[in-house]
């Protein structure tokens, strides 16, 4: 059934099992003396004739209902759901209706892979912790909120109920916490961790952290982790593949996850140690009876646990000595990994990559089906953990790649593509590609492979790779900028991307700027001018228009590569996110400000020069606006800037517009005028200046950002006098990365004297009209969305009512009068050959914002769980 189409019929069912498993409202085999259910779970199984008066029949005669009800003081209606393939019945009592969908999401879908992909027919979470429903609300808002939080990726309607369960279950168990006896309960425990689920696969805050630390205490609690239990066993899962990316160590100490783990009166497992006799047999999940996939998989997650405290030590210990001894430990881990593989059961070590395509006289059983697929994401996982120790010992790629490295990027890969997308699998491959991602070094067939694999169908997986796709789009990308290899971590903490990848787990912009204009007041640092480069020696490069569209998004990028950036704005507001960066105030209407970017104040009051190298330059925002764009120029080349990179347009039929057109020849030497610099000037020649023109095309983010926001999101509609007239619209982002290399003074094989002297024209890869958009808008909303066209008087008027200067304003409004006469109807240009690759498409940016929700309107509930959009992630 799909995800909140209904609830099954109950069917008829007995009511003579035995007390153990009709107090957990399970189906018992009724086996005596010991039921079968009881005797696989190790529970004490009673037997008793059931008292008439705890029975009574439903006016349909077709379930239970009990009289119990939730220790709220809401008295909520009856629901019961089926448990799929299963021949019995779960029953809430007192349940509301309207949450019934949502429950059997639950335990119908999320409950298969919450901890191993496809893991069905016993699985203890709706057989052993969804019947706590009824006496759990924090267990009940938990359940409703993974479910309803599942559910909004393809219906946004749900995101208000996952939020708001979401801030229920947390109040609920804050009331549990008080309590020491039900602190203990399972249900407690498994509200905590379904938590913990909710941010993994729901938001994009690091706050999975936090749910995962508060369910350790929990089972310290309760005394300390039982490795029989399924709740410290899915806490493990979590934690041992978290902590990589947490940048520490597992929560708890020891191998706590494994059946023999260590006391203080046994050692710690070896690798090659046979089980114990006395362990009980590892039957979860159903299609791995043997235990083989999991016994073996524990062990596989001590490697796991070594090397993500390796690794954290690795980014803090920085002495060549401490290095050595990371090296010498991470090639120790290695040796361990091969030992143990050699050692591992031959069904699972030597399974061919292709063992779905090879004939046999037999069709496979689901369970042997399903038995293969883990056995698969457990080698994928295997190799990627050999990749992820080839990192620590090589981090930025100084030594040439060993032969290995490349063997385990083509066995991850070659499995990724023999498995078949459609039933949540491809989540076990998580982990074994996001290190074939990161291991690689500007290889566009690869990255491509990757990319595609990563982005999974939400549909059939609970947990999807969204961060662990942004970070690598973000480490390619820069890769492929500074033509060198980065280390992903460190990638990773710069723009504070939370993830977590696990093993049998299941666009936003994918370069994430912060939104400056957006900040809170309080996360600014006054208006210091002087940049502290916290010992880097790199330039200094001026950002004008420091909060705009492009300037936002160079910053991070220069900021991150250790250059020292000053932000030049009106407020003159600084980030706290970003390093070596300040904010300068800025005003093109001022001309007292335009020295204040060269001047730092320090705390005695003396001022001092600060030396700019480059300037990233955008047109005063006024008709006349060459006067100004001179005065400014004369002033920077004056003071020793070397580079300016100017924000132009690419209106064909003038050059890149009248305004544009006059300021670029300017910054080319055209009119300049030697005896209008003094004597003091640091360019002996005041023409030498480099520079280079970016002629734009129009910006993507205009629909998302200020133009065509409000109208999108609140009235449904695209208004423009644009006509039927496309346009090849580009992307911010790229934009951002071709300025930055600009600035910076990038060059290539191809580009030899970098981007300087050029003028660059910027295009997108594909024409898009007005009505174009507004149809995509409409498929990717679902929702109606029109385009509204209007005469070229009326874009004129609606900006001059804004504030915009009435000649400026005109001239606006001629650049839509020109798209729709089809001057903008052009394809070609330079984006292609500097970023090496086709740059960000419409269709692929409106999928981003969309799933960030860009359009939804405000409609989230205020006050309720914050409302953070995206998602976590899991890898396995």
């Amino acid at each position: 059934m799909a995800p909140g189409m209904g609830i099954k019929a109950p069917v008829p069912r007995t009511r003579t099992g035995c007390l153990t498993c009709r107090a957990r409202k399970v189906k018992c085999d009724e086996g005596k003396p010991d039921c079968g259910r009881c005797i696989r779970l190790q529970r004490d199984c009673k037997w008793s004739t059931p008292p008439a008066h705890m029975l009574a029949t439903t006016s349909h005669g077709h379930g239970i209902s009990s009289t119990s009800s939730l220790p709220t003081t809401q008295q909520l209606a009856l629901g019961k759901t089926r448990i799929p393939k299963d021949s019995f019945v779960i029953e809430f009592p007192n349940i509301d209706k309207t949450t019934m969908p949502y429950i059997h999401h639950f335990v119908g879908f999320c409950t298969r892979f919450l901890a191993y992909a496809n893991d069905d027919e016993g699985n203890p979470f709706k057989e052993e912790l969804v019947p706590f429903v009824t006496t759990s609300p924090a267990l009940l808002h938990s359940i409703i909120a993974v479910a309803a939080g599942h559910m909004s990726r393809t219906d946004k309607q749900h995101e208000v109920k996952a939020t708001k369960h979401y801030s229920m279950a947390l109040r609920e168990l804050n009331t549990a916490l008080c309590d020491n006896s039900v602190a203990k309960q399972n249900a407690t425990l498994g509200a905590c961790l379904l938590l913990c689920v909710y941010e993994i696969s729901h938001s994009d805050r690091g706050l999975w952290l936090e749910h995962l630390k508060g369910a350790r205490d929990l089972i310290l609690h309760r005394g300390g982790p039982k490795t029989s239990d399924f709740l410290t066993r899915f806490f493990a899962l979590l934690d041992v593949s978290g902590s990589l990316w947490a940048g520490q160590g597992p929560l708890l100490p020891g191998n706590y996850w494994l059946e023999d783990a260590p006391t203080l009166s046994t050692s710690p497992k070896q690798i090659g140690d046979s089980p114990s006799s006395a362990e009980p047999a590892l039957n979860w999940p159903y299609y791995d009876p043997g235990g083989v996939m999991t016994g073996e998989f524990h062990v596989f997650m001590i490697f796991m646990a070594k090397l993500s405290r390796l690794s954290s030590r690795s980014l803090v210990e920085t002495s060549v000595e401490e290095q050595i001894i990371i090296r010498q430990e991470a090639i120790g881990i290695k040796h361990e990994v091969q030992m143990w593989w050699q050692n591992c059961p031959s069904m699972l070590r030597d399974l061919s990559n292709d063992w779905r395509r090879q004939p046999r006289d037999t069709k496979l059983t689901v369970a042997e089906t399903l038995e293969a697929e883990a056995f698969s994401s457990t080698k994928a996982c295997m190799y990627g953990c050999i990749l992820f120790i080839h990192h620590i010992i090589n981090p930025v790629g100084e030594e040439p790649t060993p032969p290995e490295v490349s063997e385990a990027i083509t066995q991850i890969l070659d499995i990724a593509a023999e498995t078949p997308e459609g039933y949540g699998l491809e989540m076990g491959l998580y982990y074994g590609l996001f290190a074939a991602g990161a291991s690689i070094f500007n290889d566009w067939a690869v990255e491509d492979t990757v990319r595609k694999k990563l982005k999974a169908d939400t549909r059939i997986a609970l947990y999807h790779a969204d961060r662990a796709l942004e970070l690598l789009e973000i480490l390619w990308r820069r890769q492929h900028q500074y033509e060198r290899k980065f280390d992903w971590r460190e990638v990773q903490q710069q723009m504070g991307i939370h993830m977590v990848l696990a093993k049998d787990w299941g666009e936003i912009d994918r370069t994430p700027q912060p939104d400056f204009g957006k900040m809170d007041r309080n996360e600014f640092k006054g208006t210091g001018i002087g940049v502290k480069n916290d010992g880097t020696d790199k330039a200094t490069i001026l950002l004008l228009g420091g909060t705009g569209k492009v300037a936002r998004r160079i910053a991070p990028l220069l900021s991150v590569d250790g250059y020292n950036v000053l932000i030049a704005s009106r407020s003159g507001s600084s980030p706290t996110s970003l390093p070596n960066t300040k904010g300068v105030k800025f005003d093109w209407v001022d001309t007292n400000s335009y020295d204040n970017p060269f001047v730092s104040l320090e705390e005695d009051g003396e001022a001092n020069e600060i030396s700019i190298e480059a300037v990233f330059m955008i047109a005063p925002p006024v008709l006349d606006a060459l006067p100004l764009a001179e005065r400014f120029i004369d002033g920077v080349i004056k003071r020793g800037v070397r580079r300016i990179v100017f924000l132009s347009g690419s209106i064909q039929h003038c050059g890149d517009g009248p305004i544009l057109s006059q300021i670029s020849e300017y910054i080319k030497g055209k009119g300049r005028n030697f005896q209008t610099f003094e004597e003091e000037s640091k360019n002996s020649d005041p023409n030498a200046v480099e520079w280079t023109i970016l002629k734009l095309s129009w910006f993507m983010e205009n629909f998302s950002e200020m133009h065509h926001l409000y109208t999108i999101r609140d009235e449904n509609r695209l208004i423009s006098a644009t006509g039927k007239g496309k346009i090849p619209f580009v992307s911010v982002e790229d934009i951002a990365h071709v300025a930055c290399k600009a600035l910076i003074g990038w060059r290539s094989d191809e580009f030899e004297k970098g981007l300087m002297e050029k003028e660059l024209v910027l295009r997108g890869a594909e024409l898009w009209s007005y009505d174009d958009i507004a149809a995509l808008l409409t498929e990717m909303l679902r929702r109606e969305i029109s385009h509204v066209g209007v005469e070229e008087e009326e874009i004129v008027k609606g900006m001059v009512e804004g504030g915009v200067e009435e000649g400026l304003a005109g001239f606006l409004g001629e650049l839509e009068g020109a798209v729709r006469r089809g001057e903008e109807a052009w394809l070609g240009g330079d984006l292609e050959k500097i970023i090496r690759g086709r740059g960000r498409g419409v269709r692929e940016f409106v999928e981003g914002c969309g799933r960030d929700g860009v359009w939804d309107g405000g409609c989230l509930e205020e006050g309720i769980g914050g409302g953070e959009r995206g998602g976590g992630l899991m890898i396995g």
